[in-house]
């Protein structure tokens, strides 16, 4: 049995949406990550500690006062900078022209689509959309993927190997083939028009959030001490479980989780953790403790040293981000012991940090090392 701890990032609330993304992802990483290992998977909610902002700060398209010569607001900024024209079904830009190019991203973006219909539409995964997940893995993990798309390969074709053998149930055909023409329609769009409005409606909240969750985090006081005893818990369940014989850890911290995660393991006993806890592995995902780091408002080693080292509990620690993630960062720059990963995907710019744990081939990687590093 092994215990996995999984540590989000910031703009997290218990809320309906968020509850349906928890189990959506943990079937992901009892079926995928950890295939027919037993895992007990702790998930501590620490967004609820945070002060809510105020929604009405990030209402800049709304009439104010314009800085110029008196012209007023722009114009058709909603619309986006070329307008809401497209290419014709000639250009080429579809998933299976990005397919034959890099298929694992496709069939990641493919994937990813099918878990954001299911949150879109309030309910759990059905067994046949996990089921184009494990046939996606599988593919991934073969080094088959590109089989996928290879000479005539149209959405039919991709539609039809993707869902072989499931038994038709809810319509899974027309669920991966929606997929595939909603992913098609963002390429497009994405080349055919900057949408300003769209981006900063998208954008601006959630970098609002990211900042603010970071700074109580950072701000020494009651709302970081709540944030760590929600996250400590959950890491002393899983330390006691591991010592009673149900280990070994594995600790993901997306975004912001995973800085708190290298911060509180830097100094266990300041944390108020066990101080002989051992963590078997750490993934942080999307996250930025090589920045934080670097800015020197982490918790120092017992003997700092540099560089910086990784936290000396903690054995394997990966960290993975996307290259067109920016609120992704290096580590392995800052600290030793830490080894990057990147991969690449079209998802766009604003949506792509939240994206990792819909995407087949991070599980499929992360699997795999963990299985060399016999964790699994």
């Amino acid at each position: 049995m092994a215990q996995l701890v999984f540590v989000h990032g910031v703009a997290n609330r218990d809320t309906a949406q968020y509850k349906s993304a928890v189990a959506d992802r943990n079937l992901l990483f009892r079926e995928l990550l950890f295939g027919s290992a037993e895992v007990h998977i702790h998930s501590p909610l620490w967004g609820g500690t945070v002060p809510d902002i105020a929604a009405n700060v990030f209402a800049t398209d709304e009439q104010v006062k314009t800085f110029s010569l008196n012209l007023g607001a722009a114009p058709g900024m909603g619309a986006g900078l070329t307008g809401n024209a497209r290419p014709d079904d000639g250009s080429g830009l579809s998933v299976v022209a990005v397919g034959k190019q890099d298929p694992v991203a496709a069939l990641d973006a493919i994937c990813s689509e099918i878990a954001d219909r299911a949150v879109r539409e309030g309910r759990p995964l059905r067994t046949e959309e996990v089921r184009a997940f494990r046939t996606a893995s599988e593919l991934i993990a073969t080094d088959k993927a590109p089989q996928l798309f290879e000479g005539n390969a149209d959405s039919a074709s991709i539609v039809r190997q993707l869902t072989a053998g499931a038994p038709g149930a809810f319509g899974i055909g027309s669920i991966v083939g929606d997929a595939l023409t909603a992913v098609t329609d963002r390429i497009r769009n994405a080349a055919s028009t900057l949408g300003f409005g769209a981006v900063r409606e998208s954008l601006s909240p959630a970098v609002g959030r990211f900042i603010g969750d970071v700074l109580v985090y950072l701000k020494e006081g009651e709302t970081r001490n709540a944030i760590r005893a929600v996250i400590g818990q959950a890491l002393a369940d899983a330390h006691a479980a591991k010592v009673a014989g149900k280990g070994p850890i594995v600790l993901v911290g997306h975004s912001l989780g995973g800085v708190i995660l290298v911060d509180m393991l830097s100094d266990p006993e300041a944390a108020g953790l066990a101080p002989d806890i051992q963590v078997d592995a750490l993934l942080t995902v999307g996250s930025q403790p090589g920045l934080f780091a670097s800015l020197g408002v982490l918790a120092p080693n017992r003997a700092p040293v540099a560089p910086r080292r990784k936290p000396d509990c903690v054995g394997l620690w990966m960290n993975v981000f996307d290259a067109i993630d920016p609120l992704a960062f290096r580590a392995d720059k800052i600290f030793m012991g830490v080894e990057d990963f990147v991969f690449n995907s079209v998802a766009g710019i604003t949506d792509t940090h939240s994206k990792y744990f819909q995407r087949p081939q991070f599980h499929v990687r992360a699997r795999a090392r963990l299985q060399a590093a016999n964790i699994l």
